[in-house]
């Protein structure tokens, strides 16, 4: 269970979280990179605090891609940018486009947040935050298991994961952690999804110096 976050950061009346992308390569020590791209999701309809006449709409307080592809107010994005993880170059351009639709790039969501008077850095450090308190409560468990399953691996690199972060911000510019998917969908049903999708792939691969 975990308590309902009832004042959001809107972006034009709309709830919506963020899906960022984190490469565990390694246990013991533990490696963490963080994909500098993202995907930001959006509820479909105009959002209004829980009360008990809408508490059973779903595209007003759920995120999920999966059920507000289903409202016919659902718009698809045509375009995003694309960048690889920190530190790393990445094949894909910057595009000026901007972005519209139920779903946008994390560019996008903090260029809005900038021009709204937050500071998108201090932003993204909050969220990297996240990321490594999140890990480090499970890294002595995942290296007890690492170590069972991988006895004589001495350079921890025999194992990896990419794992979804789903981000949420509230009227006060702070992150909140709202779940972390261990199985991330890959699945790309716009430009965007391709773009951003095979950046996070892409990259992990040559992280991994996979040939």
């Amino acid at each position: 269970m975990q308590e309902y976050l009832d004042k959001p950061h809107l972006v034009d009346d709309l709830k919506y979280d963020l899906r960022i992308y984190v490469l565990l390569y390694g246990i013991n020590p533990m490696r963490i990179f963080i994909c500098e791209q993202g995907i930001a999701r959006f509820a479909t309809e105009t959002y209004v605090p829980p009360k008990n006449s809408n508490l059973d709409n779903l595209f007003m307080h759920l995120t999920n891609y999966a059920i507000n592809k289903n409202n016919a107010a659902f718009t698809q994005n045509q375009g995003g940018k694309a960048k690889g993880y920190e530190d790393e170059e990445s094949d894909e351009g910057d595009s000026d486009e901007e972005e519209s639709g139920h779903k946008r790039s994390l560019n996008a969501i903090l260029r809005i947040l900038m021009e709204q008077g937050a500071d998108p850095d201090k932003i993204m450090e909050g969220i990297k935050d996240i990321i490594v308190k999140t890990l480090i409560v499970g890294q002595p468990f995942m290296s007890h298991i690492y170590r069972s399953c991988q006895p004589d691996d001495y350079d921890n690199s025999m194992c990896y994961q990419i794992l979804g972060f789903d981000i949420m911000i509230d009227r006060k510019f702070k992150p909140w952690l709202i779940e972390v998917n261990q199985s991330p969908s890959f699945k790309t049903d716009s430009p965007l999804d391709y773009q951003v999708k095979k950046c996070v792939i892409g990259d992990a691969f040559k992280l991994l110096n996979v040939n």
